[in-house]
């Protein structure tokens, strides 16, 4: 997605929501598992991501996002089993358990949802 006229950016920062505005300090950080808000002037975008980086410099947001989906392009079926595949296996807690990636997955899938729901 590109556009020249954002009025502010909505980011999920690993260390908590990061805003942009015009005239931001130039920097770079990594983005967690949330929603991408762009607002423009007559309307606002929101993107399912999961995890990433953000550049800010020269009044110009860039996103490399490891995903990033609108709600219209979101399977929600989909998404439904990947949350009860990954509940699943949290609660059954398996020896080869990788917790982390559970708890990655489910958390991907609930902002999934999240995101379908506000189209």
């Amino acid at each position: 997605m590109e556009s020249d006229n954002a009025r502010h950016v909505l980011l999920p920062a690993e260390n908590g929501e990061l805003g942009i505005l015009e005239g931001h300090i130039p920097m770079v950080c990594s983005l967690d598992i949330g929603q991408v808000r762009v607002d423009l002037a007559d309307k606002s975008i929101v993107l399912a991501t999961s995890g990433g980086f953000v550049e800010v410099a020269d009044d110009r947001v860039v996103v490399l996002a490891e995903t990033a989906e609108k709600a219209e392009d979101i399977d929600v079926e989909r998404a439904r089993r990947a949350k009860d595949r990954a509940r699943e296996r949290l609660e059954t807690r398996d020896a080869d358990l990788d917790e982390a990636r559970a708890r990655a997955a489910l958390l991907r899938a609930i902002n999934r949802l999240e995101v379908a729901e506000q189209e």
